[in-house]
């Protein structure tokens, strides 16, 4: 009975092997040909990515979503079948997004050009997917297919919103620690005078590469511990008032330091090197926020191949 099972095992993974490996290929063909195809966007993503902090974020994204595939790889791949129409359908949207970047170049802004292109790359990428393994792995992995929407950089102007959302925030905050420590301070917009110093609440206060890495936390933090999927939607949306108050408190305490103890403090190695201990306790506070909403790992669906 034992060698009889073996046999059968060794004969499905034969029967498997054989189909899977050919549409390994064919995906890894379109993924190559993809690259080449759309080599320029690429440089210009990866230039921007090492330049701009706002988006330094886009270059861990591609690791990310080959562990999410990895860690689902037994769900995902289980049930495998062509897609030849949906999928081709897909890929040519891709490569007329693509193209309608470049015959609109004129009249878009070099961060919206790039925001198609890299769209439609995307496009391309899940269509090539959909075409090679089927709608049923598709939708089983539709959370790591639409992660890799990440990866599109939204244009400056999209991004500025958010920014100053969080800039406010963040001065609301340390006005109200400021009014509840009794430390004398005036508010004029995002500009705080105090004894001895004035600051301006600026962009770079704002800690826009913590909220990112926080946000893309929540929602990790939310596909892996969560079923339902409202809790998985607060997750991510508490990431806004912990980065508010933790950026506030960052700025209240740098501000403190300087004033009654030394001012070396707002300019010195707890201000442009301190980010990282405020944004362990964002962190720790995301944390334990998905632990009261009885946060429980999904193992049994997320079990390495």
């Amino acid at each position: 009975m034992e060698r009889e099972l073996l046999i059968r095992a060794e004969r499905s993974r034969s029967g498997v092997r054989g189909p899977a490996a050919g549409r390994n290929m064919l995906f890894a063909l379109l993924v190559a040909a993809s690259i080449v195809a759309f080599w320029v966007p690429l440089r210009n993503l990866f230039s921007l990515c090492r330049t701009s902090e706002q988006y330094s974020f886009i270059g861990v994204i591609p690791f990310i979503v080959l562990g999410l595939f990895y860690l689902e790889h037994g769900t995902v791949f289980q049930h495998l079948d062509y897609s030849w129409s949906s999928g081709t359908l897909a890929i040519v949207a891709g490569l007329s997004l693509a193209g309608a970047a470049v015959v609109l170049s004129g009249e878009l802004s070099t961060g919206s050009r790039l925001f198609v292109e890299i769209l439609g790359l995307v496009t391309v990428w899940m269509g090539s997917f959909l075409l090679c393994y089927g709608t049923r792995a598709s939708r089983t992995g539709l959370f790591a297919m639409l992660f890799s929407l990440l990866l599109v950089p939204l244009p400056e102007s999209v991004m500025a919103k958010p920014i100053a959302l969080i800039q406010h925030a963040s001065a609301d905050v340390t006005g109200s620690l400021f009014r509840l420590a009794g430390v004398p301070a005036f508010r004029e917009g995002l500009t705080f005078s105090l004894p001895r110093l004035s600051f301006v609440v600026a962009t770079e206060c704002s800690g826009i590469h913590s909220s990112i890495a926080l946000f893309i936390g929540s929602i990790l933090l939310g596909h892996f511990y969560f079923n339902s999927r409202w809790k998985r939607v607060l997750v991510i949306l508490l990431v806004f008032p912990i980065i508010s108050v933790t950026n506030g408190l960052r700025i209240f305490v740098l501000a403190t330091l300087a004033v009654y103890v030394d001012m070396s403090f707002f300019h010195g190695n707890l201000h442009h090197r301190g980010g990282s201990l405020f944004f362990a306790l964002a962190l720790g506070i995301l944390a334990g926020a998905t632990k009261l909403l009885g946060a429980r790992w999904r193992l049994a669906r997320l079990t390495p191949p």
